[in-house]
């Protein structure tokens, strides 16, 4: 079972990661992995002096997937760090299913306290018995679907999926899927490949949800791109900043908070307009879990609360995630960096992951023979 997850893929590919979610589905959980600590440790933030106190004596957190250079996590590091006078952080980055896959072979010499994966990962993490519950002081804040209800796992943030287009090379500028299907844009319409990448795989159930399916049927997304590429429209090559800095991607389709990052990057050398579609959209969350067997537990739960606190969702917005509190307001300065705040409200999230990890399969097997014809 650990090698079926290690076979998957990283947070931003979805093949592998697809068949080990749905294969721990369908697993009967772990069961007595859990520490002798467990008892003692807090599920909850009801004695914040214990658990601030806590994590100062241990002194020290390290995490898995979440590097400095994703969503801001680098500046959400630092003030973490400062506000509580903790000295050492430590990060590994890696894929999503590799974090579970080695939170329960470390288990026995665990490494790493807390991790960043892809919510389509959750199910399995809870059926591999590696998480702690916790829940942090904004709990009732988050919406049900986007939490687990013991407190295994939380979504700190998510990301939409918008259009990327290069202003100098593109015009008009598109404002929906159905517009992609138009003749000015023969060739021009690139996503990562859904076989390979989550980002891709997203795009296609961002063209269902906008063609009237979900995540219980993504044929209309399928429908479409196999429209886009019939049209000549589609060039599925891949996304990545050197070929938008060349100009061999002028319109393409990811997660905004990479899209405006981009733009920022490449500032003074291409004109890079980000922009959410009109007629529908979906998002994709990313969720904060606690290793069972933490060697730092109380850095890792005062962590997670950090993140989930109006002052970390700020700093995950300032990398233009998108923050899961409702109730957190995007400062003005950055607001004014990303879409109109009423753009987002055709973003639908998907509710049903088990479903989902059944149409992200169907997906990247459908994408060769049903889209491109191969």
């Amino acid at each position: 079972m650990i090698n079926l997850l290690q076979r998957s893929l990283d947070r931003r590919r979805v093949l592998g990661g697809s068949l080990a979610a749905g294969a721990a589905l369908a697993l009967p959980p772990f069961r007595n992995l859990g520490s002798a600590q467990d008892a003692e440790l807090p599920s909850d933030t009801s004695d914040m002096n214990a658990l601030i106190a806590g994590a100062q004596a241990e002194n020290k957190i390290v995490s898995y997937g979440m590097p400095r250079e994703w969503a801001n996590l680098g500046e959400i590091w630092d003030a973490f760090l400062a506000k509580y006078e903790i000295e050492t952080w430590e990060d590994t980055d890696m894929g999503s299913a590799t974090e579970i896959a080695k939170f329960l072979a470390e288990k026995d010499n665990p490494v790493a306290d807390i991790g960043d994966i892809g919510i389509l990962f959750a199910p399995s993490a809870v059926q591999f018995g590696v998480l702690a519950p916790f829940k942090n002081d904004t709990w009732d804040e988050i919406p049900d679907w986007a939490k687990h209800p013991d407190g295994l796992w939380a979504t700190q943030y998510y990301g939409t999926l918008s259009f990327w287009v290069n202003t100098d090379l593109v015009d008009p500028v598109p404002t929906t899927w159905q517009d992609l299907l138009k003749p000015e844009y023969k060739g021009l319409v690139t996503i990562d490949d859904p076989r390979t990448a989550a980002q891709g795989n997203f795009a296609v159930m961002g063209a269902a949800f906008a063609n009237g399916g979900n995540e219980k049927d993504v044929q209309p997304g399928l429908d479409f791109f196999k429209q886009l590429n019939d049209s000549g429209n589609l060039n599925p090559t891949g996304l990545d900043i050197g070929k938008v800095q060349k100009g061999e991607v002028a319109l393409g389709i990811g997660w905004d908070y990479l899209g405006l990052g981009w733009r920022d990057q490449l500032a003074g050398q291409v004109n890079l307009d980000v922009l959410i579609p009109e007629d529908g959209t979906t998002v994709g969350p990313y969720v904060s879990i606690i290793n069972q067997w933490a060697p730092h537990p109380h850095a890792a739960r005062l962590m997670r609360n950090f993140i989930l606190s109006p002052e970390g969702q700020v700093l995950y917005a300032k990398g233009y995630a998108t923050p899961i509190l409702p109730s957190v307001e995007i400062p003005e300065e950055i607001q004014a960096k990303r879409p109109p705040a009423e753009a987002y409200a055709v973003a639908t999230p998907i509710e049903d992951w088990p479903a989902a990890v059944a149409a992200f399969q169907m997906i990247a097997d459908s994408w060769g023979n049903e889209v491109l014809g191969q």
